[in-house]
């Protein structure tokens, strides 16, 4: 049991938020708990989403997709780095060189544009690892899907 203010009550996520702020929830300090009812939880190392690569030559290069909320969607090409391109060609268990592309050079997606401005340092296992802002919001058009060649 912890000791002090009990922040929030009612918690409700659906698994696919970036932080506990996104989540439907009771206003910060409103709460009818005990410490008795303190939550925690147990991290495994984050993955994030299922990454692949669409409209390649090969299975090496391609669009890069992300599966969100049961959906693949496209990545806008906003800040898109070789930083971020490695990152992707790791995750999908290619080694070597990577070279992002941005402008859908392997052409436009359909759906939803779920990520912009993501940042890697290159270093991350996975693109979820990676910071990104909120996933609702973006500034694109398919015109600007990024791609990776592996």
């Amino acid at each position: 049991q912890g000791s002090g203010p009990i922040l929030l009550d009612e918690v409700q996520c659906s698994g696919n938020e970036l932080s506990l702020d996104q989540c439907k929830k009771s206003d910060w300090g409103q709460q009818n708990c005990d410490h008795i009812e303190d939550a925690g939880v147990s991290c495994d190392p984050f993955t994030g989403p299922p990454v692949r690569l669409v409209d390649g030559e090969s299975t090496k290069e391609g669009r890069v997709e992300v599966l969100l909320n049961g959906q693949w969607g496209s990545v806008c090409d906003d800040d898109w780095t070789d930083r971020d391109a490695a990152v992707v060609c790791r995750q999908l268990g290619f080694s070597g060189t990577a070279k992002a592309r941005a402008m859908a050079y392997f052409g436009e997606g359909h759906g939803p544009i779920h990520l912009d401005n993501v940042e890697c340092s290159g270093m991350e296992q996975t693109l979820g690892q990676c910071a990104m802002p909120d996933t609702r919001i973006h500034s694109c058009w398919h015109s600007e899907d990024a791609g990776v060649i592996c």
